[in-house]
Protein backbone atom coordinates (compact mmCIF):
# COMPACT_ATOMS: atom_id res chain seq x y z
CA UNK A 1 0.00 0.00 0.00
CA UNK A 2 2.85 2.60 0.49
CA UNK A 3 4.47 2.10 -2.32
CA UNK A 4 0.99 2.46 -4.26
CA UNK A 5 0.91 5.61 -2.44
CA UNK A 6 4.23 6.91 -3.41
CA UNK A 7 3.46 5.92 -6.67
CA UNK A 8 0.58 7.81 -7.06
CA UNK A 9 1.18 10.53 -4.54
CA UNK A 10 -1.97 9.85 -2.32
CA UNK A 11 -2.36 11.28 0.91
CA UNK A 12 -1.90 9.53 3.88
CA UNK A 13 -3.47 9.51 7.85
CA UNK A 14 -3.42 7.00 10.75
CA UNK A 15 -5.60 7.28 13.45
CA UNK A 16 -5.82 5.16 16.84
CA UNK A 17 -8.90 3.96 18.76
CA UNK A 18 -9.00 4.67 22.29
CA UNK A 19 -10.28 1.99 24.39
CA UNK A 20 -11.10 -0.14 21.47
CA UNK A 21 -12.18 -3.50 23.07
CA UNK A 22 -14.91 -1.80 24.90
CA UNK A 23 -17.05 -0.19 21.83
CA UNK A 24 -17.99 -3.96 21.24
CA UNK A 25 -21.12 -5.20 22.53
CA UNK A 26 -21.26 -9.01 23.71
CA UNK A 27 -22.43 -11.79 21.48
CA UNK A 28 -26.58 -11.83 21.75
CA UNK A 29 -27.47 -14.64 24.28
CA UNK A 30 -23.97 -14.20 25.55
CA UNK A 31 -23.75 -13.76 29.78
CA UNK A 32 -21.17 -12.54 31.83
CA UNK A 33 -20.71 -11.69 35.51
CA UNK A 34 -17.91 -9.64 36.61
CA UNK A 35 -17.05 -8.87 41.01
CA UNK A 36 -17.81 -5.39 42.00
CA UNK A 37 -14.61 -3.36 41.46
CA UNK A 38 -12.99 -2.36 44.24
CA UNK A 39 -14.04 1.36 45.56
CA UNK A 40 -17.43 -0.07 44.15
CA UNK A 41 -19.68 -1.45 46.54
CA UNK A 42 -23.42 -1.54 46.43
CA UNK A 43 -25.25 -4.92 48.33
CA UNK A 44 -21.98 -6.77 49.08
CA UNK A 45 -23.33 -10.07 47.64
CA UNK A 46 -24.06 -8.72 44.30
CA UNK A 47 -22.21 -8.86 40.90
CA UNK A 48 -22.55 -7.00 37.66
CA UNK A 49 -23.59 -8.13 34.70
CA UNK A 50 -21.48 -7.01 31.97
CA UNK A 51 -22.98 -5.27 28.37
CA UNK A 52 -19.92 -4.76 26.35
CA UNK A 53 -16.62 -6.38 25.85
CA UNK A 54 -13.49 -5.54 28.54
CA UNK A 55 -10.09 -5.93 28.10
CA UNK A 56 -9.35 -9.23 29.39
CA UNK A 57 -11.88 -11.08 28.17
CA UNK A 58 -10.73 -14.41 25.10
CA UNK A 59 -13.36 -13.11 22.59
CA UNK A 60 -12.91 -9.09 23.06
CA UNK A 61 -10.63 -8.90 20.11
CA UNK A 62 -12.64 -11.11 18.36
CA UNK A 63 -16.00 -8.84 19.14
CA UNK A 64 -14.30 -5.35 18.46
CA UNK A 65 -12.78 -6.28 15.01
CA UNK A 66 -16.73 -7.58 13.97
CA UNK A 67 -17.71 -4.05 15.52
CA UNK A 68 -15.33 -1.74 13.86
CA UNK A 69 -15.98 -4.09 10.41
CA UNK A 70 -19.74 -3.16 10.18
CA UNK A 71 -18.81 0.33 10.97
CA UNK A 72 -16.31 0.86 8.14
CA UNK A 73 -18.30 -1.48 5.85
CA UNK A 74 -22.06 0.47 6.54
CA UNK A 75 -19.65 3.59 5.30
CA UNK A 76 -19.68 1.71 1.77
CA UNK A 77 -16.03 -0.32 2.26
CA UNK A 78 -15.91 -3.40 1.42
CA UNK A 79 -13.73 -6.26 3.00
CA UNK A 80 -11.09 -8.01 1.04
CA UNK A 81 -11.15 -11.15 0.45
CA UNK A 82 -7.85 -11.44 0.40
CA UNK A 83 -6.93 -9.82 3.88
CA UNK A 84 -10.00 -9.54 5.88
CA UNK A 85 -7.47 -6.32 7.54
CA UNK A 86 -7.82 -4.07 4.33
CA UNK A 87 -11.16 -2.25 3.35
CA UNK A 88 -11.91 -1.09 0.02
CA UNK A 89 -13.76 1.76 -1.24
CA UNK A 90 -14.48 3.80 -3.75
CA UNK A 91 -11.98 6.41 -2.76
CA UNK A 92 -10.54 5.49 -0.27
CA UNK A 93 -8.63 2.67 1.20
CA UNK A 94 -8.47 1.20 5.01
CA UNK A 95 -6.02 -1.09 6.86
CA UNK A 96 -6.30 -2.33 9.87
CA UNK A 97 -4.26 -3.41 12.86
CA UNK A 98 -6.45 -4.53 16.33
CA UNK A 99 -6.80 -0.80 17.19
CA UNK A 100 -4.07 1.83 14.87
CA UNK A 101 -5.68 2.57 11.72
CA UNK A 102 -4.01 3.98 8.38
CA UNK A 103 -6.00 5.65 5.45
CA UNK A 104 -5.57 6.22 2.40
CA UNK A 105 -7.48 8.33 -0.42
CA UNK A 106 -6.41 10.57 -3.11
CA UNK A 107 -7.72 13.89 -1.25
CA UNK A 108 -7.69 14.28 2.23
CA UNK A 109 -10.83 16.02 2.83
CA UNK A 110 -12.32 12.37 2.01
CA UNK A 111 -10.24 10.80 4.68
CA UNK A 112 -11.25 13.72 7.03
CA UNK A 113 -14.88 12.75 6.51
CA UNK A 114 -14.48 8.88 7.17
CA UNK A 115 -12.90 9.48 10.69
CA UNK A 116 -15.22 12.29 11.52
CA UNK A 117 -18.34 10.39 10.63
CA UNK A 118 -16.51 7.15 13.11
CA UNK A 119 -16.36 9.22 15.56
CA UNK A 120 -19.73 11.03 15.82
CA UNK A 121 -21.00 7.31 15.65
CA UNK A 122 -19.68 6.87 18.80
CA UNK A 123 -16.38 5.62 18.11
CA UNK A 124 -13.52 7.38 20.16
CA UNK A 125 -11.23 7.53 17.11
CA UNK A 126 -8.36 10.35 17.48
CA UNK A 127 -6.00 11.22 14.06
CA UNK A 128 -2.46 11.71 14.56
CA UNK A 129 -0.89 13.06 11.70
CA UNK A 130 -0.16 11.36 8.39
CA UNK A 131 1.72 8.02 8.10
CA UNK A 132 4.95 9.15 9.62
CA UNK A 133 5.26 6.39 11.70
CA UNK A 134 2.98 2.54 12.07
CA UNK A 135 3.91 0.36 14.79
CA UNK A 136 7.07 1.09 15.44
CA UNK A 137 8.41 1.97 11.80
CA UNK A 138 9.55 5.46 11.20
CA UNK A 139 8.04 6.38 7.20
CA UNK A 140 9.83 8.99 5.80
CA UNK A 141 8.30 10.49 2.68
CA UNK A 142 9.59 12.41 -0.36
CA UNK A 143 6.75 13.40 -2.65
CA UNK A 144 9.49 14.81 -5.25
CA UNK A 145 10.99 11.80 -5.97
CA UNK A 146 8.50 9.61 -5.15
CA UNK A 147 10.04 7.54 -2.61
CA UNK A 148 9.59 6.55 0.82
CA UNK A 149 12.14 5.11 3.42
CA UNK A 150 11.33 2.76 6.01
CA UNK A 151 13.54 3.11 9.46
CA UNK A 152 13.65 1.56 12.96
CA UNK A 153 16.49 3.54 14.38
CA UNK A 154 15.52 3.21 17.91
CA UNK A 155 14.80 -0.56 17.40
CA UNK A 156 18.46 -1.27 16.10
CA UNK A 157 19.39 0.73 18.78
CA UNK A 158 17.77 -1.05 21.73
CA UNK A 159 19.15 -4.37 19.90
CA UNK A 160 22.59 -2.87 20.05
CA UNK A 161 22.76 -1.79 23.85
CA UNK A 162 20.99 -5.17 24.48
CA UNK A 163 24.23 -7.12 23.29
CA UNK A 164 26.90 -4.67 25.09
CA UNK A 165 27.91 -3.14 21.65
CA UNK A 166 27.67 0.79 22.41
CA UNK A 167 31.44 1.18 23.62
CA UNK A 168 34.03 2.22 20.70
CA UNK A 169 35.95 -0.68 20.97
CA UNK A 170 33.11 -3.12 19.49
CA UNK A 171 33.69 -2.38 15.76
CA UNK A 172 31.00 -2.45 12.91
CA UNK A 173 30.96 -5.54 10.20
CA UNK A 174 30.33 -5.30 6.49
CA UNK A 175 28.06 -8.23 6.40
CA UNK A 176 25.70 -9.70 8.97
CA UNK A 177 26.64 -13.63 8.53
CA UNK A 178 29.46 -15.37 7.99
CA UNK A 179 29.97 -17.44 4.80
CA UNK A 180 29.26 -20.93 6.25
CA UNK A 181 26.29 -21.80 8.11
CA UNK A 182 25.45 -21.57 11.59
CA UNK A 183 25.17 -25.19 12.74
CA UNK A 184 23.24 -26.58 16.29
CA UNK A 185 26.95 -26.93 17.52
CA UNK A 186 25.69 -29.59 20.61
CA UNK A 187 28.99 -30.19 21.92
CA UNK A 188 29.48 -26.92 22.48
CA UNK A 189 29.85 -24.67 25.58
CA UNK A 190 26.43 -23.25 26.72
CA UNK A 191 25.46 -19.65 25.73
CA UNK A 192 26.98 -17.20 28.45
CA UNK A 193 23.76 -15.40 29.39
CA UNK A 194 25.68 -12.14 28.84
CA UNK A 195 22.37 -11.14 27.36
CA UNK A 196 18.41 -12.24 27.29
CA UNK A 197 19.12 -14.54 23.65
CA UNK A 198 15.49 -15.51 23.14
CA UNK A 199 14.44 -11.01 23.49
CA UNK A 200 17.08 -10.01 21.27
CA UNK A 201 15.94 -12.14 18.91
CA UNK A 202 12.34 -11.70 18.88
CA UNK A 203 13.29 -7.92 18.17
CA UNK A 204 15.55 -8.91 15.70
CA UNK A 205 12.75 -11.10 13.80
CA UNK A 206 10.84 -7.37 14.48
CA UNK A 207 13.64 -5.49 12.35
CA UNK A 208 13.82 -8.09 9.64
CA UNK A 209 10.47 -8.55 9.26
CA UNK A 210 9.51 -4.83 8.31
CA UNK A 211 12.88 -2.50 7.37
CA UNK A 212 15.40 -4.95 7.14
CA UNK A 213 15.34 -7.82 4.93
CA UNK A 214 19.08 -8.09 4.54
CA UNK A 215 19.32 -9.57 7.94
CA UNK A 216 16.56 -11.91 7.32
CA UNK A 217 18.85 -14.89 6.86
CA UNK A 218 21.08 -14.46 9.54
CA UNK A 219 18.29 -13.87 12.14
CA UNK A 220 16.51 -16.87 10.99
CA UNK A 221 19.54 -18.57 11.52
CA UNK A 222 19.72 -17.78 15.07
CA UNK A 223 16.30 -17.78 15.70
CA UNK A 224 16.49 -21.86 15.00
CA UNK A 225 18.40 -21.87 18.28
CA UNK A 226 16.41 -19.98 20.86
CA UNK A 227 15.63 -23.03 23.32
CA UNK A 228 19.06 -23.69 23.67
CA UNK A 229 21.80 -21.40 22.45
CA UNK A 230 25.49 -22.05 22.32
CA UNK A 231 28.21 -19.55 22.62
CA UNK A 232 28.17 -20.44 18.84
CA UNK A 233 25.24 -18.81 18.82
CA UNK A 234 25.72 -15.93 20.93
CA UNK A 235 28.40 -14.80 18.68
CA UNK A 236 26.11 -14.87 15.38
CA UNK A 237 24.04 -12.69 17.33
CA UNK A 238 26.66 -10.48 18.35
CA UNK A 239 27.54 -10.41 14.73
CA UNK A 240 24.12 -9.34 13.26
CA UNK A 241 24.75 -6.22 16.12
CA UNK A 242 27.78 -5.13 15.33
CA UNK A 243 26.73 -4.91 10.92
CA UNK A 244 23.74 -3.10 12.67
CA UNK A 245 25.59 -0.49 14.08
CA UNK A 246 27.40 0.36 11.10
CA UNK A 247 23.95 0.51 9.54
CA UNK A 248 22.01 2.34 12.29
CA UNK A 249 20.67 5.02 10.26
CA UNK A 250 19.87 2.62 7.49
CA UNK A 251 16.26 0.85 6.15
CA UNK A 252 14.09 0.21 3.25
CA UNK A 253 13.51 2.70 0.23
CA UNK A 254 10.76 2.33 -1.78
CA UNK A 255 11.25 3.95 -5.23
CA UNK A 256 8.03 2.40 -7.23
CA UNK A 257 8.75 1.91 -11.18
CA UNK A 258 6.39 3.48 -14.01
CA UNK A 259 6.16 -0.26 -14.91
CA UNK A 260 3.02 -2.13 -14.02
CA UNK A 261 5.49 -5.44 -12.55
CA UNK A 262 5.63 -7.96 -10.07
CA UNK A 263 9.12 -9.89 -9.70
CA UNK A 264 9.49 -12.98 -7.53
CA UNK A 265 13.10 -14.34 -6.90
CA UNK A 266 13.14 -17.76 -5.64
CA UNK A 267 16.23 -19.36 -4.68
CA UNK A 268 17.60 -22.19 -2.60
CA UNK A 269 20.96 -23.65 -0.80
CA UNK A 270 21.16 -27.21 -1.24
CA UNK A 271 21.78 -29.36 1.75
CA UNK A 272 23.50 -26.40 3.63
CA UNK A 273 24.49 -27.61 6.75
CA UNK A 274 25.43 -31.15 5.69
CA UNK A 275 29.04 -31.41 7.07
CA UNK A 276 29.06 -28.92 9.22
CA UNK A 277 26.51 -30.55 11.73
CA UNK A 278 26.04 -34.51 13.07
CA UNK A 279 25.99 -36.79 9.49
CA UNK A 280 23.02 -38.84 11.70
CA UNK A 281 20.97 -36.19 12.16
CA UNK A 282 18.62 -35.60 9.36
CA UNK A 283 17.78 -32.24 9.47
CA UNK A 284 21.67 -31.69 8.53
CA UNK A 285 20.71 -32.58 5.13
CA UNK A 286 17.63 -30.10 4.83
CA UNK A 287 17.76 -27.22 2.07
CA UNK A 288 17.07 -23.65 2.48
CA UNK A 289 14.29 -21.36 0.33
CA UNK A 290 14.28 -18.12 0.20
CA UNK A 291 12.61 -15.51 -1.50
CA UNK A 292 11.61 -11.87 -2.14
CA UNK A 293 8.22 -10.33 -3.86
CA UNK A 294 8.53 -6.79 -5.80
CA UNK A 295 5.91 -4.86 -6.90
CA UNK A 296 6.66 -1.88 -8.90
CA UNK A 297 9.96 -2.70 -8.47
CA UNK A 298 9.75 -2.73 -4.30
CA UNK A 299 9.93 -5.68 -1.54
CA UNK A 300 6.71 -6.21 -0.34
CA UNK A 301 7.95 -9.69 1.17
CA UNK A 302 10.68 -12.00 1.94
CA UNK A 303 11.12 -15.50 3.84
CA UNK A 304 13.92 -17.17 4.82
CA UNK A 305 13.23 -20.93 6.07
CA UNK A 306 14.42 -24.37 6.14
CA UNK A 307 12.74 -26.67 3.52
CA UNK A 308 10.11 -29.21 5.38
CA UNK A 309 11.30 -32.44 3.20
CA UNK A 310 14.48 -33.43 2.31
CA UNK A 311 15.59 -32.68 -1.72
CA UNK A 312 18.03 -35.45 -3.41
CA UNK A 313 19.24 -32.60 -5.89
CA UNK A 314 19.97 -29.03 -6.07
CA UNK A 315 17.13 -28.72 -9.01
CA UNK A 316 14.37 -30.24 -6.88
CA UNK A 317 15.41 -28.31 -3.98
CA UNK A 318 15.36 -24.96 -6.14
CA UNK A 319 12.04 -26.38 -7.53
CA UNK A 320 10.72 -26.61 -3.81
CA UNK A 321 11.57 -23.15 -3.23
CA UNK A 322 9.73 -21.70 -7.00
CA UNK A 323 6.78 -23.33 -5.98
CA UNK A 324 6.79 -22.63 -2.19
CA UNK A 325 7.45 -18.79 -3.51
CA UNK A 326 4.33 -19.37 -5.60
CA UNK A 327 2.28 -19.84 -2.62
CA UNK A 328 2.79 -16.10 -1.83
CA UNK A 329 2.61 -14.70 -5.06
CA UNK A 330 -0.62 -14.92 -6.30
CA UNK A 331 -2.15 -13.78 -3.65
CA UNK A 332 -0.14 -10.57 -3.86
CA UNK A 333 -0.65 -10.64 -7.60
CA UNK A 334 -4.74 -10.63 -6.99
CA UNK A 335 -3.94 -8.00 -4.21
CA UNK A 336 -1.72 -5.70 -5.78
CA UNK A 337 -4.68 -5.83 -8.69
CA UNK A 338 -8.12 -5.13 -6.49
CA UNK A 339 -5.39 -2.13 -4.92
CA UNK A 340 -4.67 -0.59 -8.32
CA UNK A 341 -8.08 -0.79 -9.58
CA UNK A 342 -9.56 0.97 -5.98
CA UNK A 343 -6.99 3.59 -6.28
CA UNK A 344 -7.42 4.71 -9.96
CA UNK A 345 -5.71 2.98 -12.37
CA UNK A 346 -7.18 1.69 -15.40
CA UNK A 347 -8.20 -1.40 -16.48
CA UNK A 348 -6.07 -1.31 -19.10
CA UNK A 349 -3.17 -0.95 -17.00
CA UNK A 350 -3.66 -3.63 -14.33
CA UNK A 351 -4.80 -6.03 -17.00
CA UNK A 352 -1.06 -5.06 -18.78
CA UNK A 353 0.43 -6.20 -15.15
CA UNK A 354 3.85 -7.76 -15.71
CA UNK A 355 4.77 -10.50 -13.76
CA UNK A 356 8.06 -12.64 -13.75
CA UNK A 357 9.30 -15.07 -11.90
CA UNK A 358 13.67 -15.29 -12.06
CA UNK A 359 15.12 -18.59 -11.93
CA UNK A 360 18.88 -19.27 -11.77
CA UNK A 361 18.55 -22.88 -11.78
CA UNK A 362 17.71 -24.02 -15.62
CA UNK A 363 16.34 -27.71 -14.40
CA UNK A 364 13.67 -26.14 -11.81
CA UNK A 365 13.17 -23.75 -14.68
CA UNK A 366 12.52 -26.34 -17.36
CA UNK A 367 10.60 -28.85 -15.55
CA UNK A 368 8.18 -25.69 -14.76
CA UNK A 369 7.27 -24.44 -17.96
CA UNK A 370 7.09 -28.16 -19.39
CA UNK A 371 4.37 -28.05 -22.17
CA UNK A 372 2.24 -30.27 -21.93
CA UNK A 373 2.60 -30.10 -18.15
CA UNK A 374 3.88 -33.55 -16.93
CA UNK A 375 6.07 -35.56 -14.33
CA UNK A 376 9.40 -36.79 -15.20
CA UNK A 377 10.36 -40.02 -13.61
CA UNK A 378 12.83 -38.16 -10.94
CA UNK A 379 10.05 -35.96 -10.06
CA UNK A 380 7.12 -37.76 -9.48
CA UNK A 381 7.83 -38.31 -5.39
CA UNK A 382 7.05 -34.85 -4.86
CA UNK A 383 4.66 -34.32 -7.67
CA UNK A 384 1.30 -33.75 -5.78
CA UNK A 385 2.58 -31.42 -3.18
CA UNK A 386 4.70 -28.75 -5.65
CA UNK A 387 3.15 -28.84 -9.17
CA UNK A 388 0.25 -27.49 -8.42
CA UNK A 389 1.48 -24.04 -9.61
CA UNK A 390 1.94 -24.96 -13.18
CA UNK A 391 -1.24 -24.58 -14.36
CA UNK A 392 -1.64 -20.83 -12.41
CA UNK A 393 1.47 -19.81 -14.80
CA UNK A 394 -0.22 -20.01 -18.37
CA UNK A 395 -3.88 -18.54 -16.72
CA UNK A 396 -2.19 -15.41 -14.82
CA UNK A 397 0.31 -15.46 -18.10
CA UNK A 398 3.33 -15.57 -15.70
CA UNK A 399 7.17 -15.17 -16.99
CA UNK A 400 9.44 -17.62 -16.01
CA UNK A 401 12.85 -16.17 -16.84
CA UNK A 402 16.67 -16.98 -16.35
CA UNK A 403 18.43 -14.62 -14.21
CA UNK A 404 21.96 -14.26 -13.58
CA UNK A 405 23.45 -16.02 -10.18
CA UNK A 406 24.96 -12.57 -9.64
CA UNK A 407 21.58 -10.73 -10.04
CA UNK A 408 19.56 -13.30 -8.14
CA UNK A 409 18.35 -11.64 -5.11
CA UNK A 410 16.66 -14.95 -3.20
CA UNK A 411 20.66 -15.56 -2.70
CA UNK A 412 20.37 -12.83 0.61
CA UNK A 413 18.02 -15.13 2.08
CA UNK A 414 19.70 -18.53 1.38
CA UNK A 415 23.32 -18.19 2.29
CA UNK A 416 25.61 -15.97 3.97
CA UNK A 417 27.84 -14.12 1.04
CA UNK A 418 31.15 -12.35 0.69
CA UNK A 419 30.96 -8.81 1.12
CA UNK A 420 30.86 -7.62 -2.70
CA UNK A 421 28.41 -9.78 -3.70
CA UNK A 422 26.27 -8.90 -0.33
CA UNK A 423 26.62 -5.32 -1.06
CA UNK A 424 25.58 -5.54 -4.66
CA UNK A 425 22.63 -7.54 -3.70
CA UNK A 426 21.52 -5.42 -1.00
CA UNK A 427 21.85 -2.15 -3.45
CA UNK A 428 19.73 -4.06 -5.79
CA UNK A 429 16.94 -4.79 -2.94
CA UNK A 430 16.86 -2.00 -0.93
CA UNK A 431 18.64 1.30 -2.62
CA UNK A 432 21.56 1.36 -0.38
Amino acid sequence: MMTLAAKLDLCSAQADITAAFVHADLEPGERIFVRQPAGFQRDGDLVLSLKRAVYGLRQAPRSFFRYLSRSLTSHGLVQSDLDPCLFIGKHIIVVVYVDDLLFYSKSMATIDSLISSLHDEGIWIRKEGSAEGFLGVDVTRDSSSRRITLTQTGLTQRIVEALGLCSRSSTALSTPAESAPLPKDSEGDLASGAFNYAAVVGMLLYLSGHSRPDIAFAVHQCARYTFRPTRKHELALVRIGRYLKGTMNKGLILSPSDEARIDCFPDADFAGLYGHEDSQDPHCARSRTGFVILAFGCPVLWKSRLQTEIALSTMEAEYVALSTACKDLFPIVDMVKSLCLAVGLSCESVAQLHIKIHEDNVGALTLAGLEPRRMTPRSKHYAIKYHWFREHVAARRVQLVKVDTHDQLGDLFTKGLPFPAFSHLRSMLMGW
